[in-house]
């Protein structure tokens, strides 16, 4: 292990540490993050430790939706976050085809571009060699597509698929019906202020929507706001 990765480990392990509701799986915490940053993606640092303290901390049983999984990074500490508690499970849409905002997909096409296997392909040999697999369902298709027919609530939203102004909104507006009152919403890339032009939807959504009275307790870790819904007032 590399100096700088042994101390990103020794960080990420205190900060588990820290917190009693996760000290007892502290280290298997600290080896999902290693996990993670082993493949290719973009949720990393404080906010990969935030979104796995998260997912770790939801009630039994928890559902978790995943819009725009990529090769997996993310998912990774989601699935991993409920295998240890020993219940829940992830739910991952994403086309699979590198589609999504202009600034995004060139970079999509570049990863994709490294092997020959599918990205699918790709995303389960990782979430498979992470022993992640009977945590995981994948449904692949646009959050308009999957969005259409689903009828579960949920606990945990993540977005971080089309970040496109049109593409954010889409996803927002199909999917947070869905999430539980005292449930989680988490958007990533949204903490930017200087964003590339059509890249900034859940910049835009986290200054439009995550507020009272539809969300309360916001905050942001790294890029990514994290928000919980409110019910109806009496």
């Amino acid at each position: 292990m590399s100096v700088r990765n042994w101390a990103r480990r020794r960080w990420t392990t205190a900060v588990f540490l820290a917190d009693s509701r996760l000290r007892a799986e502290a280290r298997r915490l600290a080896d999902l993050l290693q996990a993670s940053e082993r493949i290719p993606g973009w949720t990393r640092g404080r906010e990969a430790v935030e979104l796995l303290r998260q997912c770790y901390l939801m009630r039994h049983g928890a559902v978790t939706v995943e819009v725009g999984c990529f090769l997996g990074s993310a998912t990774v500490l989601l699935a991993g976050a409920r295998k240890l508690k020993g219940s829940g499970h992830v739910h991952c849409i994403d086309p699979f085809d590198a589609s999504g905002d202009a600034f995004s997909v060139p970079h999509y096409t570049r990863i994709a571009s490294d092997s020959q296997a599918s990205l699918r392909q790709r995303f389960e040999a990782h979430i498979a060699g992470a022993d992640l697999a009977p945590y995981v369902t994948v449904h692949q298709g646009t959050a308009e597509s999957v969005g259409a027919r689903w009828n579960h609530p949920v606990d945990l939203l993540f977005l971080d698929g089309d970040h496109s102004p049109e593409g954010a909104r889409s996803a927002f507006d199909i999917w947070t019906p869905f999430l539980r009152t005292g449930g989680l919403i988490a958007l990533h890339n949204s903490t930017h202020e200087k964003t590339e032009p059509g890249h900034d939807g859940f910049r835009r959504l986290a200054v439009s929507e995550l507020r009272e009275p539809g969300y309360g307790d916001v905050f942001s870790s790294g890029t990514t706001t994290f928000g919980v819904k409110r019910g109806p007032r009496g």
